[in-house]
C-alpha cells in the first residue's frame, strides 16, 4: 500500500458506512478525498464475521438493513458494485406471546396486513386502513425529509401544537387534541384498542431506536410504524452479510479514484486559528505519525466523544461545547447480543404458519407493562431479569441468503436491551463475568415461545455492549446509534445544540457521525454531511448524478422482484 499524500481537498476520519458515504459522494464530486480507518478493514458496525465456526457468517452489529431506503443506493449505484439485497417472505416482522398467538406486520401488502389487524380487532384494523390511505402517498417524502436532509427543528418545536398531529386527527378522531403533550405509549392507549397490537407496535416503536416514553415526533410512531413497515419494506439482509454493504461502498470510493487507508487511527486534528487543517496519524498506524493536510474540509465519522474529546482535544474546546460534548448520552439504546447456529429451519408450533419465514421477530414482552418496566431497568441501570428483547431478533438471514451458513444450517439473533453501567455487578467491566449467563437467560426466554427453535440449536455466541465498544470505541458505551435518540437530543440538539450539525463549531470540521439522523444503515448521516459539505465547498452544482429521493431506487428493486408497494386499500 502507497502512503498518503501529502495534502486532500478533504480527509475523512473513520471508516464506517457512513463515513464512507460521504467520502464517495464527494470524491464522485470532484474533490480529492481520503479516508483513514483505524481497523485493518472498514465498516466497523456494519461487520460480517466467522466468529463462531467456519462458514457462520455473524452480522456482529448492523443486521436489519434498511439501505434500500437510501437515495445513496441509486446514486451511487451500489447495486453495480456488488450490493444483492434479499429478504426471507413478505412477513417481515412479527410479535410472538406466550399464548402462541402473534401479531405481524407485512412488508409490502397492506390489503394482507389489514385483514391480519382485522383477524384480532376490527377497530383497530380500520385505523389502520384510513391512515394507510392519507399517507402511504406520502411516506416516500417524509421519509426523505427525516433522514436525507439537515433538521431544522429541535425539541420545542416537534412538541408544539399543530403539524401531522392535527393532520390524523382529522382522520383518527381517536388521537386526542393534546397529542402534541403525550408519548407514544399514550397515543397507543388512545388510538388502539387490542393490548397485542399496542404492545407489539410500541415494541417495534423501541426496535428502531426510539423510547416510547419519551415526546415530540416519536409519539406518532404507533399510527406511522406500520405503514411504514408496508411500504418502505423495512427487513432485508445483503448476498455474503451485512458487511456486502460496506464492500460496495468501498469498491465505489475506490472506483471514483478515493484513497482507503486502514490500520491508520488518527491521533489528532490539526486545528490552526480554531479551523480543521489535517489530521495526525497515531505512533501506532500503518504510517506512523503522519501528517496529512486536508485544504477544504475534514469530516469526522466518529461519534461525538472522541472526536470533540480525543481528536480535536478538551483543552481545545469552547466551555459550551465541553459541557454539551459531557451532556451527550451515549447510553441510551445499549444491546447485548445473542447468535444461534441452527440444525434446521426456523418452525414456530402452534403459531401462524407465515412466521416460518418471517425475517425478524420481539419477544419477551407480553404487555404494556414489560415496556414500563423496561423504561424503569434503563432510568435505574437495573439488568432487565427476565430479559426484554425489543432491539430486534433476526431469523431470515440464511432463509433469505444461503451463503450465511453452512449447507443445512441456519442462523438465528437476538438483541436484548439492556442498561451499560451495572452498578449491581460492580460497573459495566462485569460484562466480561455475567455475558454468558445472561445469555442462558435470553435462551431461557426464548424457550418459553419456541422450545422446539431452541432444541435445533447447536451453538451459541454472545456479545455484550463492553464487546461492542471494545470493537470500536466510536460506540461509546456500546451505543448502536451512535448516541442517544432521545426527545432532548432531537434534530438540531444532536449531538448538542448550536452545534450546525453537520457543521461544527469549528471552521472546516464537519460530523456524519452522532448527528440527526442517527447512523444506521439508511446512512442518512453520511449522505446528510455530503450534501451540506459539497454546498459549501461549491462542488454540488452541477452533479446530475446526484438526484434520488428516498425509495426511488429501492422501489426499482422491488418492482424487477414483481412487488409493487403503496398500493390503496379498497
Amino acid at each position: 500500500m502507497s502512503g498518503p499524500d501529502e495534502t486532500y481537498d478533504v480527509i475523512v476520519v473513520g471508516g464506517g458506512i457512513n463515513g464512507l458515504t460521504a467520502a464517495t459522494y464527494l470524491q464522485k464530486s470532484g474533490l480529492k478525498v481520503a479516508c483513514f480507518e483505524r481497523k485493518l478493514e472498514a465498516g466497523a458496525g456494519c461487520c460480517t464475521e466467522e466468529v463462531m465456526h467456519p462458514g457462520v457468517k455473524v452480522n456482529l452489529c448492523a443486521s436489519n438493513l434498511v439501505t434500500l431506503w437510501s437515495p445513496v443506493y441509486g446514486d451511487l449505484e451500489l447495486e453495480k458494485f456488488g450490493l444483492e439485497m434479499l429478504t426471507s417472505g413478505e412477513w417481515g416482522m412479527f410479535h410472538p406471546f406466550r399464548d402462541r398467538s402473534a401479531v405481524m406486520f407485512n412488508s409490502w401488502d397492506a390489503r394482507k396486513q389489514y385483514e391480519h389487524f382485522a383477524s384480532i380487532n376490527e377497530h383497530d384494523a380500520e385505523i389502520f386502513k384510513a391512515s394507510y390511505n392519507v399517507l402511504a402517498p406520502m411516506m416516500d417524502s417524509i421519509l426523505h425529509s427525516s433522514q436525507f436532509l439537515q433538521m431544522t427543528q429541535g425539541p420545542e418545536e416537534v412538541t408544539q401544537e399543530g403539524g401531522m398531529g392535527n393532520m390524523l386527527r382529522m382522520i383518527i378522531p381517536e388521537i386526542p387534541e393534546n397529542v402534541h403533550e403525550l408519548n407514544a405509549i399514550e397515543v397507543a392507549e388512545a388510538v388502539y384498542q387490542d393490548d397485542k397490537i399496542r404492545t407489539a407496535i410500541l415494541t417495534n416503536c423501541i426496535m428502531s431506536g426510539t423510547h416510547p416514553w419519551d415526546g415530540g415526533m416519536s409519539a406518532l410512531l404507533p399510527i406511522v410504524f406500520p405503514i411504514l413497515q408496508c411500504t418502505q419494506s423495512v427487513t432485508w439482509t445483503s448476498r455474503g452479510g451485512s458487511h456486502a454493504v460496506t464492500h460496495a461502498l468501498c469498491s465505489c470510493f475506490a472506483a471514483h479514484g478515493g484513497k482507503l487507508f486502514t490500520g491508520c487511527p488518527v491521533d489528532r486534528i490539526v486545528m490552526e486559528d480554531g479551523a480543521a487543517k489535517g489530521v495526525v496519524l497515531s505512533p501506532y498506524a500503518t504510517f506512523p505519525e503522519a501528517e496529512i493536510r486536508a485544504s477544504r474540509a475534514v469530516i469526522s465519522n466518529l461519534s461525538a466523544h472522541p472526536t470533540f474529546l480525543d481528536l480535536v482535544g478538551e483543552d481545545s474546546l469552547p466551555d459550551w461545547v465541553a459541557e454539551g460534548v459531557h451532556a451527550y448520552k451515549n447510553d441510551e439504546t445499549v444491546l447485548f447480543q445473542n447468535y444461534w447456529v441452527l440444525d434446521r429451519p426456523p418452525h414456530w408450533e402452534g403459531y401462524p404458519e407465515e412466521i416460518d419465514r418471517g425475517y425478524g421477530f420481539n419477544f419477551g414482552i407480553e404487555s404494556l407493562d414489560d415496556i414500563r418496566r423496561l423504561r424503569e431497568c434503563l432510568e435505574t441501570n437495573t439488568l432487565p431479569d427476565p430479559p426484554i428483547v425489543a432491539g430486534l431478533s433476526v431469523q431470515g438471514f440464511a432463509l433469505a441468503d444461503p451463503t450465511q451458513a453452512p449447507a443445512g444450517q441456519y442462523t438465528m439473533m437476538s438483541w436484548a436491551n439492556v442498561p451499560w453501567e451495572l452498578p449491581e455487578h460492580g460497573g459495566p467491566e462485569k460484562w466480561d463475568v455475567i455475558r454468558e449467563d445472561y445469555g442462558d437467560k435470553v435462551d431461557t426466554l426464548l424457550r418459553e415461545y419456541n422450545p422446539g427453535l431452541m432444541d435445533s440449536v447447536i451453538d451459541r455466541y454472545c456479545t455484550s455492549p463492553l464487546d461492542y465498544y471494545r470493537k470500536n470505541p466510536s460506540q461509546v458505551c456500546g451505543s448502536t446509534t451512535s448516541g442517544p435518540t432521545g426527545l432532548r437530543w432531537f434534530g438540531t440538539h444532536r449531538p448538542f445544540p448550536n452545534c450546525g450539525a453537520p457543521r461544527s463549531p469549528f471552521e472546516n470540521l464537519y460530523l456524519s457521525n452522532s448527528i440527526w439522523p442517527y447512523g444506521t444503515s439508511t446512512l442518512g448521516s453520511g449522505y446528510i454531511a455530503a450534501t451540506i459539505v459539497a454546498e459549501d465547498l461549491g462542488v454540488k452544482a452541477g452533479q446530475d448524478w446526484w438526484c434520488h429521493q428516498a425509495m426511488e431506487a429501492g422501489r426499482e428493486v422491488m418492482r424487477a422482484r414483481g412487488i409493487e408497494i403503496g398500493t390503496p386499500i379498497p
